[in-house]
């Protein structure tokens, strides 16, 4: 029985794939230090970043960087720790399955995932934070800090995916393959 063999990754893949690495933590490095300066009203930045590069990534790469995007934004908005990384780390794993199995890399579907993330995050925040403690004018949080913060991330979510969209147009190798290159795979590699 004849078995279709996956070609291996060439030095030059791995070292793409090194770069692609380092860019990214070089943008979350800048969002979060983004993210610690200024006031209250600013985008999450690290929302879309974490989506973004979900999107791209398998299950266990997506669930670490929504993790570790969700501890950093954690530390710059003073919330308990893992609050968000929670929250993040599964958005991120369903955005990379639904990337997978359902959708492709387009701009309309990125910017409605990160609004649904940034507004579940938004109100999740919102209601264990102010709203479950039955705080006087807690609406007002809502509607002049959590609602502004949702909509500046969703505009800034465009810078967002064109940046990480070109990283990975240029440094991502080629997946897809014809039935002839997955056929004609040299046995002796």
């Amino acid at each position: 029985m004849n078995r279709i063999k996956t070609r291996r990754i060439t030095s030059r893949e791995k070292r793409n794939l090194a770069i692609r690495w380092m860019l990214y933590g070089l943008i979350i490095l800048l969002c979060f230090i983004t993210a610690t300066a200024g006031s209250f009203r600013k985008p999450l930045l690290l929302i879309p970043v974490a989506i973004c590069i979900a999107s791209y990534a398998r299950e266990h790469t997506a669930l670490l960087t929504g993790l570790l995007c969700g501890l950093l934004l954690d530390i710059t908005c003073g919330k308990l720790l893992g609050f968000n990384g929670l929250i993040l780390m599964l958005m991120c794993i369903g955005i990379s399955l639904l990337y997978k199995y359902y959708l492709t890399h387009r701009l309309l579907s990125f910017l409605v995932l990160t609004a649904a993330g940034a507004f579940i995050q938004g109100t999740l925040d919102f209601f264990f934070y102010y709203a479950i403690w039955g705080h006087s004018n807690v609406s007002r949080i809502f509607t002049h800090h959590t609602v502004p913060c949702c909509i500046y991330t969703i505009l800034s979510s465009f810078i967002v995916y064109a940046v990480i969209h070109n990283i990975n147009r240029m440094l991502r190798p080629r997946t897809i393959r014809t039935i002839e290159e997955a056929v004609l795979t040299d046995d002796s590699q």
